[in-house]
């Protein structure tokens, strides 16, 4: 009841101080362009889920090297001090004599582990696969943080991109609203179909106002996952109209397709991270199975030591003893826990055979459908710009004869909410397709792009 009341000319003056209103609010914060390049580099700079994994790996190189400190012989040095109340006193012959009340000693103990069962080595091998799987980690991390970064960046470009459609439907609802006016004036348009004129560009300023919000939403995403002091600008994609790798994947048959995904499925098995964490993961298992093997093992050390001590009475005058031991040891009893703890592994590295397995198949099977996807993206590109050419050249004829007085009002708008989906329409297959190809570089684990374009213009031969 209340907005029925509002005359149509206040709503749209109250639609047009909204729009400048959010361009004021926008144009206040500081606003610089940004390249994709400068981008990536700020993202790895800055991004505490990356630096941490280079933290990772860090420490992981270190417990690789404590594991590796595990073969070489141990040596200490042991010192004592005996104090004794009263003094000792020992007889030598029939003469009593009373010793020092205080006694100094020290010696050097080395140890050297000759066989332990296999836990030293297979301990190092498996710091060692830790040591890997924290360098792959850090790379899934580096692709997963370029991923997010290349995303948030096509979303802005996309909705610079819309901002520019809703210029540009506004623009033509306008020059619709003045070809209306000069009719109405002379009396060939009905007050009616005046008003839908007029409402259709309200409603464009609406969109515009939403695009405009819908901007400032995506730089202010890409803002805070840079770190940045400002709002960014994205540079525009090249013009798609003479893409070369789009020309190349739309002229793509079954045949092209399936090169392309064998490539793209050779490249994951070798760059792939977390097929790589996969199969290091499973040899992990493999080690813990073997080490509750070596429960059932016997155990070689060998120790040397040579001890200096005061003999009670000439003080700070040593005397020296030394002895080697090799010692074995078999365990005996009781079994019951190692052979439980040999099942055990046994069976958890099985389950980790058959998880793998299921993964793998999982992303090679994924890694097809992002190339289908790739592939399908690129002929809608060219489908939808088809689509805006036709659509634009047949609003652009229904225009000039609704000039002539030739279509109905009703016409020309419906024409014109055709050419405006059109052009969404195609900004959306553009900003999908390169968002496929980078999800076919993550799933590949890939970060160079030219290595994609390689095996695309490699699939059309």
């Amino acid at each position: 009841m209340i907005f029925s009341q509002i005359k149509e000319c206040d709503l749209k003056r109250f639609i047009t101080l909204c729009v400048l209103l959010a361009t004021a609010v926008l144009g206040a914060q500081a606003t610089g362009r940004l390249s994709l390049e400068e981008a990536r580099q700020l993202a790895l700079q800055n991004n505490n889920s990356y630096q941490a994994k280079l933290a990772e790996v860090e420490a992981a190189d270190w417990s690789s090297k404590a594991a590796l400190s595990s073969f070489l012989p141990t040596l200490s040095l042991d010192g004592n001090w005996l104090y004794m109340e009263p003094a000792q006193t020992v007889m030598s012959g029939t003469t009593p004599i009373t010793l020092n009340h205080d006694i100094r000693s020290f010696g050097f103990s080395l140890s050297q582990p000759l066989f332990l069962g296999g836990k030293i080595w297979h301990g190092y091998k498996m710091a060692q696969l830790s040591q890997e799987i924290s360098a792959s980690g850090l790379e899934a991390q580096k692709l997963a943080t370029l991923t997010e970064l290349n995303t948030l960046y096509l979303t802005l470009l996309q909705t610079q991109d819309l901002q520019k459609i809703s210029d540009m439907d506004r623009q033509s609802a306008e020059l619709n609203l003045q070809i209306a006016q000069l009719k109405y004036d002379n009396g060939l348009l009905s007050t009616a179909d005046y008003l839908r004129f007029k409402s259709q560009l309200a409603s464009k300023d609406v969109s515009l106002l939403q695009a405009r919000t819908a901007l400032q939403l995506s730089q202010l995403n890409l803002r805070n996952f840079l770190n940045l002091d400002y709002l960014p600008i994205a540079d525009d994609l090249p013009d798609s109209d003479n893409d070369p790798l789009i020309l190349a994947l739309d002229s793509y048959d079954s045949g092209a397709t399936q090169n392309l995904s064998a490539a793209a499925l050779a490249a994951g098995k070798n760059n792939n991270t977390t097929l790589s964490v996969l199969e290091n993961s499973l040899e992990l298992s493999r080690r813990s199975y073997e080490i509750s093997k070596g429960a059932f093992l016997p155990t070689l050390m060998l120790i040397g030591s040579s001890e200096f001590s005061e003999n009670g009475i000439d003080r700070y005058k040593f005397e020296s003893s030394s002895q080697i031991i090799l010692n074995a040891s078999i365990p005996l009893l009781p079994q019951l826990g190692n052979y439980a703890n040999l099942q055990k592994a046994k069976f958890n590295y099985r389950k980790a055979q058959l998880e793998a397995k299921t993964a793998t198949d999982g992303i090679l099977l994924g890694t097809e459908a992002a190339v289908l996807n790739l592939v399908s993206a690129a002929k809608q590109v060219r489908a939808s710009k088809l689509a805006l050419d036709f659509t634009r050249q047949s609003f652009e004829q229904l225009q000039q004869r609704f000039r002539m007085d030739l279509i109905s009002p009703k016409d020309l708008l419906d024409a014109e909410l055709m050419l405006s989906a059109a052009r969404i329409a195609y900004s959306n297959s553009i900003y999908n397709y390169h968002k496929t190809r980078v999800s076919l570089m993550q799933t590949i684990g890939i970060s160079d792009a030219a290595t994609l374009d390689e095996m695309i213009f490699t699939g059309v031969k």
